[in-house]
């Protein structure tokens, strides 16, 4: 309810002001998260220059660095939360999301854990249902390359999660099925349709059947 209160109030308009002062910029990240559970906040956060803003949070951050540690944490959960609205998908891609998901998933440290694997998995799955965010992985240089790699390094939630996204893909689309193959998946998702999770040996099956 009372962010409900704080939508209405125009709180996605000050929160912007908030994010052109760098002392304020963990401050609104945070405000976004809490936000962004709200279904009617979702299509109006996305429609404001908030999206450029929570994008560029995943990319320039020192992870020895508490605080900008949980800046970046927010930024990409707010992502996330936006992303399972389709509405708000092109204001996601437009601001570069799958270069800044594709920096994540190659580049993450181990401090920062496997939990960032898998949130940043979670909105390319997101993406992957539509017809623009798929067109966009396919064309990202080395993406599919780092979802098939974590098919055979990933943990199992992480496996479960890549395979997820790459079935989401070539079931949509015919034309997505030869880049993947051409990347040596097969072998994996075998792995992965014995000794995966249970999702995770669900989708592989079906993704070996395409």
């Amino acid at each position: 309810r009372n962010k409900g209160l704080l939508l209405s109030a125009g709180i996605v308009e000050l929160l912007e002001q908030m994010t052109s002062n760098p002392r304020l910029a963990a401050a609104a990240t945070a405000l976004y998260l809490n936000l962004s559970c709200l279904t009617d906040a979702k299509s109006v956060i996305a429609s404001t220059q908030a999206v450029p803003f929570l994008v560029d949070r995943l990319y320039n951050h020192d992870a020895c660095d508490p605080k900008a540690s949980s800046c970046k944490h927010d930024a990409l959960y707010t992502l996330y939360n936006l992303s399972t609205h389709q509405a708000s998908i092109p204001s996601l891609l437009s601001a570069g999301i799958v270069d800044a998901l594709h920096t994540l998933l190659t580049d993450s440290s181990v401090s920062e854990g496997i939990g960032w694997t898998e949130k940043a998995l979670a909105v390319a799955i997101s993406l992957a249902a539509t017809q623009a965010g798929r067109k966009e992985i396919m064309s990202t240089p080395g993406l599919v390359s780092t979802l098939a790699m974590l098919l055979d390094t990933g943990e199992p939630t992480e496996q479960e999660q890549a395979v997820s996204c790459l079935l989401a893909m070539c079931a949509a689309d015919d034309k997505c099925i030869a880049p993947v193959l051409q990347e040596g998946v097969v072998p994996s998702l075998v792995s992965i349709s014995a000794t995966g999770t249970g999702r995770g040996r669900e989708k592989a099956q079906k993704l070996l059947k395409l």
